[in-house]
C-alpha cells in the first residue's frame, strides 16, 4: 500500500499537469482531440483482433452460430406466417341467404358487409353463378337441367381480416352475421384455424425465449473473451491506472473489441443464415408446387438484417462493458 501511495503521488502531480495544460485548448480543437482518440482506439482495437487470426476468428464463429440459431427460427416462424396469410386468403364465411332472397338483397347485404372493421372483402354469389359452379364441379349437371328453376340461394362469401392471429374476433363476426334477417346459415370451419393460431402463438413463444438463452450465450461468449484480453493486459491498466487513467479511458478500447467482435458475429450469421435459405428454397418451392400453390422462402431484407447486425454488435458492447466494470473494481483500492 506505500508502494502504491509512492507511485500515486506523481501520478496524479502528472495528470494535474495535463489537466492544466490540455484543458486551456480551444474547445474545437478538444473536439477533434476527442474524435481522434476515439478513431483512433477503434481502428487499434480492430488490428488488435487481427494480430491473433484463429482465436478471433472461432470467436466470431461461435458469436455467428449462436446468432444463427435464433434467426434461422424467427425466419421460419415467419414464413409460416406468410405461408398462413396465403391460406387466409380462401378463408371465408359463407352466408347462405334464405330461399326467397333476391339477388338484388345480397348485394346490398355484400356492400354494407364491406365497410365492416373485421371484413377484408364481401362478394355476392349469384344463384345463377351458384348453379353454375355445382354443375360444373358436381357431377350432376345433367340431372340439374331437368329441373325448371334454380334450387340453390344466393351466398355472400366474407372474408374476414387476421383470421388466423386473432381468431376469436372471427367467432364474434360469425355470431354478428347470423343476425343477418335474410341469413339462413352462415358456415365456417374454424377448428384449424383456432388450431394453427395457437401453433403459431407457441412457436413465437418459443423463438422468444431462445432469443432470451442465445443472447445470454453470446454475452458470456464475449465477456469470456475480453476477461482473457483482461488478464493478459492487467499490468497495462495497473501502470495506467497509476498515470491517472479514468475507467472510461481504460474500458474504451475493450468496448470497441467487443463491438469488432459483436459485428462479425452479426454479419457472419447473417451470411450462414443466407445460405441456409439459399439451399431450402429449392425444396420448399417443389414441395408447395406439389400441394397446387407457389410459396418462396423469403430472404433476410434490409430491415431484418439490420437489426440481427446492430443487436449482435450491442450484445458485444454490453458484454465488454460487464467484465471490464467488474475488472475495475477489483483493482480499485480499498
Amino acid at each position: 500500500m506505500a508502494r502504491n501511495r509512492r507511485l500515486q503521488s506523481p501520478a496524479r502531480s502528472l495528470a494535474n499537469r495535463l489537466l492544466r495544460r490540455f484543458g486551456n485548448l480551444p474547445l474545437v480543437q478538444r473536439i477533434q482531440n476527442y474524435v481522434f482518440m476515439h478513431v483512433h482506439l477503434f481502428v487499434a482495437s480492430l488490428g488488435r483482433i487481427c494480430r491473433t487470426p484463429i482465436a478471433s476468428a472461432m470467436t466470431v464463429l461461435v458469436i455467428a452460430i449462436a446468432l444463427t440459431l435464433p434467426a434461422s427460427f424467427h425466419t421460419l416462424v415467419d414464413n409460416l406466417g406468410r405461408a398462413a396469410g396465403n391460406l387466409e386468403a380462401t378463408n371465408h364465411i359463407s352466408i347462405f341467404l334464405k330461399p326467397d332472397a333476391v339477388n338484388e338483397v345480397g348485394s346490398r347485404i355484400a356492400r354494407k358487409l364491406a365497410e365492416h372493421p373485421q371484413v377484408k372483402e364481401a362478394r355476392l354469389v349469384t344463384k345463377e353463378e351458384g348453379l353454375q359452379e355445382f354443375r360444373r364441379y358436381s357431377g350432376f349437371g345433367e340431372a340439374l337441367r331437368l329441373l325448371d328453376f334454380n334450387p340453390l340461394p344466393a351466398v355472400v362469401a366474407v372474408t374476414p381480416k387476421d383470421s388466423l392471429t386473432r381468431p376469436e374476433d372471427v367467432d364474434r363476426l360469425i355470431e354478428e352475421l347470423k343476425g343477418i334477417d335474410q341469413a339462413d346459415l352462415v358456415q365456417m370451419d374454424s377448428d384449424w384455424m383456432h388450431k394453427l393460431a395457437a401453433i403459431l402463438s407457441i412457436a413465437r413463444r418459443t423463438v422468444g425465449m431462445l432469443d432470451l438463452l442465445l443472447a445470454l450465450a453470446v454475452l458470456l461468449i464475449v465477456s469470456n473473451t475480453i476477461r482473457l484480453e483482461l488478464h493478459a493486459r492487467e499490468e497495462e491498466i495497473a501502470i495506467t491506472k497509476l498515470m491517472g487513467a479514468t475507467d472510461g479511458f481504460v474500458r474504451r478500447p475493450f468496448l470497441y473489441t467487443g463491438f469488432w467482435y459483436g459485428l462479425g458475429g452479426g454479419l457472419l450469421a447473417w451470411i450462414l443464415m443466407s445460405i441456409l435459405i439459399l439451399l431450402l428454397d429449392g425444396p420448399v418451392s417443389r414441395l408447395a408446387e406439389l400441394y397446387g400453390g407457389g410459396f418462396e422462402l423469403e430472404f433476410l431484407d434490409g430491415g431484418k438484417s439490420l437489426p440481427l447486425i446492430l443487436a449482435a454488435a450491442g450484445l458485444g458492447i454490453a458484454g465488454a462493458w460487464g467484465v471490464v466494470d467488474y475488472h475495475l473494481r477489483r483493482m480499485a483500492p480499498t
